[in-house]
Order: structure tokens, then C-alpha cells, then sequence
């Protein structure tokens, strides 16, 4: 009973001092188009938030709008939080798509100079200009916006002309009471009604959809208050503690994807319509499948997670594959496996291996130019070192007990050390696809040979037609196949 009296008695005095808990938050930004790579993200990050157990979980909100599938995922998402109170910062906008998932949140906040409002569904003509649909889609969007204001608090009427142009507000005022009236209704009323009110203000015209400032969000009753800053807002609701949840790799590159998949379709089915008009199979084919596949496949990127490094590293090997087997000595495809592989090693690295001894490198971390001059350096060192090895040491070892021929490479001779017997317009055949580099037999030798871009299928007769800078130029023959 003692210890209950002394407990009594403490938090009485705090609260007569005016003491606060500090409170906690998690930061989820919501940044750019509204689709499903945002919903995807936001899932995951309130998810992680809500089992840190914060006091608030604040969605930063600058976004112009998108997917209304989109949107409403994200919204039922954020109305399912039960323990942290949700909060809604417009950093910038929160335009169409944006208004909606502010208005999920308990509270809302904006920074000076920022917007909200005008949601309604849009479709594009024929002729590329924008058109509010119908009253079908309007109407279940109002629904949500309706619902959303009445759990939410905020003014239930404008929330609904955020939606329909057609739905028109007017505010009347008597003493201390304000109200908002449908003005459809308004004309309804009796004189007696309407001299009581007196004079309306228009709030939302018709034809209108409602878009407010920070101001005007605080005077209709949408915004708790306009921070100046991130730190104000903080400061405001008593926020000491604070934590961001970022985007992973596979999320940024999901979303990168989804906005650029038209014009990689556009790309992809342009390059297989060149790859049908040609013949053979070569590099605009593999460009229009790739391209394809990326837009179909990068939907799942999201998913990736710590796969992605060995994705980009068997993409890597594939690319080596493929310029070796497939279009040797076009160079591009191996230097894209390089790149792959790279971007992977850079992606598995860790931190703390880092060495003591270089500079930037301390107990608490590195920044990200040490990290790249290590990967490099070890990277020309792991290509450098079989390479003085294969020449310098394995050598030296002793006979059976080296993978190297001894054999005297110096009076060794290339095949093509006897172009100067070929002649332009000579015949010979094909004895691998040219695409366009591979190889061919004149008189009974096998010489490489280049075309200017035509592919020639193996067995197919070939025709020289220049010799220069230590390359033979052919073309395809129409003459006799060679015997």
C-alpha cells in the first residue's frame, strides 16, 4: 500500500509539471506514382513498422496520383493498423490517388506550400485528352472517401468534392456555428431557413473539384497544423525517436520497370519485327525477347530480395555465354557480363571485411568510394594474377607437374598468316554461322572472316570481297557451292 501511495504521488507530480513519454516513429515515404510496386513497398514497410511498435507511423506523402487499385490496396493496408497512430505529412502534393491515401490516415499534417484534392477518375480519349469517368466509378470512389471521413474525422461533404465536379459546397455561418450544405440542397430550403443563415460561401463550385493549400487544409479542418519542418513536426507531436523504412534494390527496380514498360514493349516488338524481316537469328531478336521478358518478369522484382546479385551474376555468366557461343566478337554482351557480375560482387559485399588500413574506413562504417576502389582493386587482381601466373609461374614447374604444354610456341603460326594467298573474289565455304565473325576455308585453309553484318549459315559459299588490316571481308555467293 506504501509503494502504491509513493507510485501515486510520482505520477501526480508529473503530471502537474507538465512531463511527456517521448514518443517513437516510423517514417514510410511515399514518393511518385501511385502502382503496384508503391503498394508492394508500403506493405512490407508497415508491416516492419508496426512490429517495432512505435507511437506513430507517419506516411510522407509527395505523389500526383496513379493506380486507383493501387491506391485503394494501400489504403485498406493503412486502415488495418490498430496499435501505432497513422499520420499523413504532405511533404509536397498529394494529388488524386494521394488525397485518398492521406485521408486513411487518423491525422494530417502539411508543410507550407504544399497541396491536396482533385481525385477525380480520369481515362484518356482516343485523341489523348484526359475525361473524368462516369458516374459508375464516382460513386464507389466517393463511398471510400465518405467512409474514410467518417473514421477519420475529417469533413465528410468536402471530402466527397474531392471526387465529383458536379457535387457543389456552399458554407453558412450564424454566430459560432459554421456547417457545410450541398448547394442542390440549399436551393431546397425555405426563405425562413435561408434568411436564418443568412449570405452562403461559395466553398466548392460547380463544375470544381476541391484542391486546398496547407491554409486552406487547417480552415476547413483536413490539417492538424503546418509544420515548417520535418523536425517541427516532430517537435509538435512530441517525437524523439525516429526511424525510416527505405525501398530494397528489388522495389526501386520493380518500380523503375513499371514506368518505363511502354516504351520497352514499343523497343521490344519493333526489334523482333526487324529480327522477322532479316535472316537468321542474331542480336535484334535476343534485344526483343530480353526487352519483353523484363517488362512481364520486372513485376516479380520487388520479390527479389537478396536474390538479386546471384540473378545479375548468372545473367552475367549467360551474357559471357552468349557472346562466345552466339555473336563472338561483337564485344557488347561480354562487357555487359562484366558489368553484371560486378554490380553483383558490389551488392554481396561486406562492410566490415573492409580492411583497417584504408582510408574513410572506421569502427561505425565506410562510405561508398573506399568500398568501390577495394572491389576494383581486387577485381584487376583477380584478373591479372592468372594471367602473370599461366605465363611466369606455372612454367617453372617441373615436368608432370604443370596443366601447360611446354611445347616452343615461337615458331607457332597463325592460320592466317597466309592471307596473302587468298585473292579478292576467291570462293570458299562457310565452315561456321557468320554472325558476322567465324570461319571459313579457301584451298583447303581455315582462315577467319568477317561479313559487314550479313549472317551466313555454316556450309553456305562465300565470296572475298576485301583484304585489309589483317581481316578478310566476305560476302555470300551466288556462284556454284564450293566442293
Amino acid at each position: 500500500m506504501k509503494h502504491f501511495f509513493k507510485t501515486f504521488i510520482l505520477l501526480f507530480v508529473l503530471f502537474l509539471t507538465g512531463f511527456t513519454w517521448a514518443k517513437t516513429a516510423v517514417w514510410i515515404s511515399l514518393d511518385g506514382d501511385v502502382d503496384p510496386g508503391m503498394y508492394d513497398y508500403a506493405a512490407r514497410a508497415i508491416g516492419e513498422a508496426v512490429q517495432k511498435n512505435p507511437d506513430y507511423i507517419v506516411f510522407d506523402i509527395n505523389t500526383f496520383g496513379g493506380r486507383l487499385d493501387a491506391a485503394f490496396d494501400i489504403v485498406d493496408t493503412i486502415m488495418g493498423i490498430k496499435k501505432a497512430k497513422t499520420v499523413a505529412f504532405v511533404s509536397k502534393k498529394a494529388i488524386s490517388a494521394g488525397a485518398l491515401i492521406a485521408l486513411s490516415s487518423k491525422e494530417l499534417y502539411m508543410l507550407p506550400g504544399t497541396t491536396i484534392g482533385d481525385c477525380a477518375p480520369i481515362v484518356q480519349n482516343s485523341d489523348g485528352t484526359p475525361q473524368i469517368v462516369g458516374e459508375k466509378i464516382q460513386s464507389p470512389l466517393r463511398a471510400k472517401f465518405r467512409n474514410l471521413a467518417q473514421k477519420n474525422g475529417y469533413p465528410e461533404l468536402l471530402s466527397m468534392a474531392m471526387v465529383s465536379p458536379d457535387l457543389a459546397v456552399y458554407e453558412l455561418q450564424r454566430k459560432d456555428s459554421t456547417i457545410a450544405v450541398e448547394a442542390s440542397k440549399y436551393e431546397k430550403w425555405s426563405k425562413q431557413d435561408k434568411a436564418f443563415w443568412g449570405t452562403p460561401k461559395v466553398l466548392v463550385d460547380s463544375g470544381e473539384l476541391l484542391t486546398m493549400t496547407d491554409e486552406e487544409a487547417v480552415a476547413l479542418q483536413f490539417s492538424k497544423g503546418t509544420p515548417e519542418t520535418k523536425a517541427a513536426f516532430e517537435k509538435m507531436l512530441g517525437i524523439e525517436s525516429s526511424h525510416e523504412i527505405e525501398s530494397t534494390w528489388g522495389e526501386k527496380i520493380a518500380r523503375f520497370i513499371a514506368g518505363i514498360s511502354g516504351i520497352l514493349l514499343i523497343l521490344g516488338f519493333g526489334a523482333l519485327y526487324i529480327e522477322f524481316k532479316t535472316p537468321g537469328f542474331g542480336l535484334f531478336g535476343i534485344a526483343g525477347i530480353v526487352l519483353i521478358a523484363t517488362v512481364f518478369l520486372g513485376q516479380y522484382a520487388n520479390h527479389l530480395g537478396d536474390y538479386l546479385p546471384v540473378i545479375l551474376l548468372v545473367l552475367g555468366i549467360g551474357l559471357f555465354v552468349v557472346e562466345i557461343l552466339v555473336l563472338p566478337g561483337t564485344f557488347l554482351f561480354g562487357i555487359a557480363g562484366i558489368l553484371c557480375m560486378g554490380i553483383a560482387l558490389v551488392l554481396t559485399f561486406d562492410i566490415s571485411s573492409l580492411p583497417s588500413f584504408i582510408p574513410g574506413v572506421s569502427e561505425a562504417g565506410a562510405s561508398w568510394q573506399p568500398i568501390l576502389l577495394y572491389v576494383a582493386a581486387c577485381a584487376l587482381i583477380a584478373v591479372l594474377f592468372p594471367i602473370l601466373a599461366s605465363k611466369y609461374l606455372i612454367p617453372l614447374l617441373p615436368e608432370g607437374w604443370t596443366p601447360m604444354l611446354k611445347t616452343d610456341l615461337g615458331n607457332a603460326t597463325s592460320p592466317t598468316e597466309d592471307m596473302r594467298e587468298i585473292q579478292i573474289g576467291e570462293l570458299g565455304k562457310a565452315e561456321t554461322p557468320l554472325r558476322p565473325v567465324g570461319h571459313a576455308r579457301f584451298n583447303g585453309k581455315s582462315f577467319d572472316v568477317q561479313t559487314r553484318g550479313e549472317m551466313i549459315n555454316a556450309g553456305e559459299t562465300v565470296c572475298v570481297t576485301e583484304i585489309a588490316d589483317g581481316r578478310i571481308w566476305v560476302e555470300k555467293s551466288e556462284n556454284l557451292p564450293v566442293a
